[in-house]
């Protein structure tokens, strides 16, 4: 790397230092402002020009937030409404900033694999802390979900699809990648898929128990190698045993699926990890049915504009008053799906510039690219956000906003000479 590619590098890595431990946010704002500024400032002004006339993508991501700009404009609670716009920022800034950069294939991958490694050491300290907590409490659950995560009070949610896509990145090098370091990214890979089973994020671990059996078929029939896919295949059980056996609370999370009956009026104890699941209580999987059909009556009456962006938190608590909806209401819960989110807020047009600018549009120069990681990212990206808001956390909308335009900005052509990735 020439100079100015170390200090790109060096800014991205310190910018998701910065979405691991977010432990200062005037630091956290400069190295973000930093970043932009120097995509800004790199390259001829035309050639950005060029950039944003040929990414069409482009154009609808900034026509879903000039969306969220009128829905926020609308809006009766004008506070709400512009604390709800702030963690959506970065849906318009790295769009502008990162998308009309052109990135290399190599350097691309070079900032993917640094980030890998963050959240390796990053995973590896928390597992020390709870080892820590554990030795001193004698209580297993803080090996689990969010207590794993709490030494630096990100949930476990967001880590759990970090985790993926470190692992997706380190399988990248170990398969299609020429490097003297594929013992060391197989432990790491080994180390995360544990640390996934114990974050307990269900709709994370079937992505990725999903895209490790996708891709052992694939690699199996594709390159005819039987013995080493079904080698593969065998250590991916026997490793998942092995964890179940040491850590068996995480079932518990999985258990709730066969309990999806609700009744709104009904005032049970919340489940979790760490006690017996019953069927008379809430849990993730019933509470969610019950809160989205609430957020689907409510489209039903404002499909145009929705409600608006400031006034869908308490429209919707309205709705749960008129179900009754006491557990809701007492626990503040929000509708825990990203797409009914903004289809309640923002309206069917809102969803469609959302659908056509982050989804559709990414997908298609993803395949044309052939940049198949990217796809895969991006892909777990959108099924997190079935079962989580992630734009109306900081967090959230910094990963999708700068993950998305970044993937997308590594050249219009696939390289040639070199296996599609």
């Amino acid at each position: 790397m020439d100079k100015r590619e170390k200090i790109r590098f060096l800014l991205l890595q310190l910018f998701l230092v910065t979405l691991l431990v977010p432990a200062n946010d005037l630091a956290s704002g400069l190295i973000t402002a930093a970043l932009v500024i120097t995509c800004l400032a790199e390259g001829r002004f035309r050639d950005k020009l060029a950039s944003l006339r040929n990414r069409r993508y482009l154009w609808w991501m900034l026509a879903f937030f000039g969306w969220l700009v009128l829905s926020a404009a609308l809006s009766t609670n004008r506070h709400e409404a512009l604390r709800y716009l702030d963690p959506r920022l970065p849906l318009f800034i790295f769009p502008l900033s990162l998308g009309l950069v052109s990135w290399t294939r190599e350097f691309q991958a070079r900032v993917l694999l640094g980030y890998a490694v963050q959240v390796t050491v990053f995973m590896a300290a928390c597992l020390a802390w709870a080892v820590r907590q554990y030795s001193v409490t004698q209580d297993a659950a803080w090996f689990y979900n969010d207590a794993l995560t709490k030494l630096t009070g990100q949930q476990s949610i967001y880590i759990s699809l970090l985790v993926n896509l470190a692992i997706y990145v380190y399988a990248y090098f170990l398969f299609y990648r020429p490097s003297r370091y594929k013992g060391w990214y197989l432990l790491a890979s080994l180390f995360l898929f544990a640390m996934s089973y114990l974050l307990a994020s269900r709709n994370l671990m079937a992505v990725l128990y999903l895209s490790v059996a996708g891709f052992i078929v694939y690699y199996l029939v594709r390159g005819k190698k039987y013995l080493e896919g079904a080698t593969l295949l065998l250590g991916a059980l026997l490793g998942l045993f092995i964890i179940y056996k040491f850590f068996p609370k995480t079932l518990n999370r999985f258990r709730e699926l066969t309990y999806t009956q609700y009744n709104y009026r009904h005032e049970g104890l919340e489940s979790h990890y760490n006690m017996t699941v019953t069927a008379d209580q809430w849990n993730g999987a019933n509470f969610r049915l019950a809160a989205w059909k609430c957020g689907w009556e409510l489209f039903q009456a404002h499909p145009l504009m929705g409600v608006h962006l400031g006034d869908k938190k308490e429209v919707l608590f309205d709705k749960y008053r008129e179900k009754d909806f006491r557990f809701a209401l007492e626990t503040k819960k929000n509708l825990h799906n990203n797409y009914l989110d903004i289809l309640v807020a923002m309206g069917l047009p809102g969803l469609l510039l959302f659908l056509a600018g982050w989804v559709v549009l990414p997908i298609r120069q993803c395949w044309r690219q052939r940049n198949y990681l990217a796809l895969l990212i991006a892909a777990t990206f959108y099924v997190a956000m079935v079962t989580e808001i992630y734009f109306d956390r900081s967090i959230g909308g910094m990963l999708f906003g700068f993950f998305i335009p970044f993937l997308l900005s590594s050249g219009e052509t696939p390289e040639t000479g070199g296996p599609a990735d």
